[in-house]
């Protein structure tokens, strides 16, 4: 019996190292994106974004995205009662992408962008994670919930600056482009520290 719950806490651990190293790749991931954004869509400068060393940064953008959603959202051990079933979480999701897309559209007059999937996408993401870390019992309750706000507001964020990116001047957009990406990393670097400290 002992040996069992030794290798059942040994498997949970991976599991969870898992998760944690697929958001530290996501990190990884806001950060390549942040240098390939400044570097190809800079006001005034015309260049290849696909190509030479802005295609290079993509596709390690690309390869570390995946890499980390795939390790963030892979079967594991770790398992326990969910605070809201994964299903509809992303029922919601798809939904929540729909109707913001509808409002975006015809309310804002915001023309629909990959922008709004990856917004909407990564809170789903992130929101599956943290419930799945609480039911496991890696993520306290109380933290559970101090992350739920800062997704939250995280993704408050990047939805005022998704609507008013293109009614804004043009060098100011380029910068509060980048935010999303800053307030997304931030909030994975702490939901990192929230598990491991």
């Amino acid at each position: 019996m002992q040996e069992m719950n030794n290798k059942r806490k040994k498997a949970e651990g991976i599991s969870m190292r898992q998760i944690l190293v697929g958001q530290a790749l996501l990190v990884m991931c806001c950060i390549f994106y942040l240098i390939w954004w400044y570097r190809g869509f800079r006001p005034g400068v015309i260049v290849n974004r696909v190509g030479g060393v802005n295609g290079l940064l993509l596709l390690i953008t690309a390869a570390l995205g995946l890499t980390g959603l795939w390790l963030s959202l892979k079967p594991g051990s770790i398992e326990g009662r969910w605070k809201v079933e994964p299903i509809w979480i992303i029922g919601v999701g798809i939904a929540e992408y729909f109707v913001l897309l509808l409002i975006t559209r015809f309310v804002f007059d915001r023309i629909v962008t990959l922008e709004l999937f990856l917004i909407v996408g990564w809170t789903m993401l992130e929101i599956v994670v943290i419930n799945r870390l609480n039911a496991a019992g890696v993520l306290t309750d109380g933290r559970f919930l101090f992350m739920c706000f800062v997704i939250a507001a995280a993704f408050l964020i990047s939805m005022i600056l998704y609507v008013a990116y293109y009614k804004m001047e043009e060098m100011s957009a380029f910068y509060a482009a980048m935010i999303p990406l800053i307030t997304e990393g931030t909030v994975m670097t702490v939901l990192i520290g929230a598990v491991i400290i």
